[in-house]
């Protein structure tokens, strides 16, 4: 059985990114920091990915999605 990432997992993966990317920020060690920084953009790019394999979505879904705004953090 395959599996197929959904929305969520797709929210959970940047979720997760964009909290390393809050660590990479506050930390002091650069060691740390681009540790962090190079696991962030793994799981972005892994997100993005997953993403191009989703069905489209239809007119009823996008009526009843409460889309995020995307996430900009500078750092």
């Amino acid at each position: 059985m395959a599996y197929s990432a959904g929305a969520r997992d797709l929210q959970a993966l940047l979720w997760v990114a964009s909290k390393l990317r809050v660590l990479a920020n506050d930390t002091l060690c650069l060691g740390d920091q681009t540790l962090y920084l190079m696991a962030a953009e793994a799981l972005e790019k892994r997100a993005t990915w997953l993403a191009a394999a989703l069905p489209p979505r239809t007119l009823e879904q996008d009526r009843d999605c409460q889309d995020h705004l995307p996430v900009n953090l500078i750092i």
